[in-house]
């Protein structure tokens, strides 16, 4: 069985969090990289653009989430508001035999990895529900109400159709391998965020260390890999530094300049 490495993150802020998921993509530079899976968290509360993303419409939201911080990811999809979440990154070469080249299967392993851990009636959408929005890219603002059929979905009558998103995730690729991230609500506490939480999903509170728990085997099992429990390398959070900084300046948050 292939060895993988696992790494757990406390909270951050995120120009941190988006600078360290993109340190490890760039530090899996060819096929014998393992792949590295990644949870963490995110303080303060911040929402995060898609890549593709006009800021204006960031700059256009009112109310409470109109004063949280912004940053721009290096995927697409719609914004997300991080807050009482866990998230995951996985970083993997793009010609690893999992995905042979096939980018999509990403999603598929990972979302069902989420759908083992959760359990409690949470599927993928698949595209043959009306509720299947035709690309990921375009919709409203918020990644969440927005549909793809890998969606992870849950039944709740708040929802369009009876339905909520209850995960989804993003990509970025380069030419030696892919950067797949995707935020779980553990609960809400803002409008815009999805209704359906794994608390409330679990019908109990849930802690990001015990979401961890519960997510690190289901990952294990879909990807066919044993977990080593590290953390970055020197080297790694060097070269995260350097994206810390861009990620927290204008000139990339707003007008995507590199």
């Amino acid at each position: 069985m292939q060895s993988a490495r696992l790494i757990v993150d406390p909270p951050l802020a995120g120009p941190v969090n988006m600078g360290r998921d993109e340190a490890l993509l760039d530090a899996c530079r060819d096929a014998s990289c393992p792949p590295v899976l990644r949870f963490y968290a995110w303080n303060p509360p911040t929402i995060s653009l898609g890549y593709f993303q006009d800021y204006a419409e960031y700059e256009a939201l009112d109310g409470p989430v109109a004063g949280l911080d912004v940053v721009r990811r290096t995927t697409g999809g719609g914004a997300i508001l991080h807050d009482l979440e866990i998230t995951y990154s996985l970083t993997i070469p793009i010609d690893h035999p999992l995905i042979h080249r096939r980018p999509n299967r990403l999603y598929e392993l990972a979302h069902e990895a989420v759908i083992t851990a959760v359990g409690n009636g949470v599927r993928m959408l698949g595209c043959d529900n009306s509720a299947c929005d035709a690309s990921a890219q375009r919709g409203p603002f918020f990644c969440f109400a927005r549909r793809h059929g890998l969606d992870v979905v849950v039944e709740d009558g708040r929802g369009p159709l009876g339905i909520s998103k209850f995960a989804g995730s993003a990509q970025r690729r380069t030419q030696t391998a892919i950067l797949q991230h995707g935020s779980i609500m553990l609960d809400s506490r803002f409008d815009q965020q999805p209704t359906a939480t794994w608390s409330q999903v679990a019908g109990a509170a849930l802690t990001f260390d015990e979401a961890a728990k519960r997510l690190s085997p289901a990952f294990a099992s879909a990807l066919g890999v044993k977990f080593d429990v590290g953390a970055f390398t020197d080297d790694e959070l060097h070269v995260a530094e350097g994206f810390t900084q861009r990620n927290a300046g204008d000139a990339w948050t707003i007008d995507r300049k590199r």
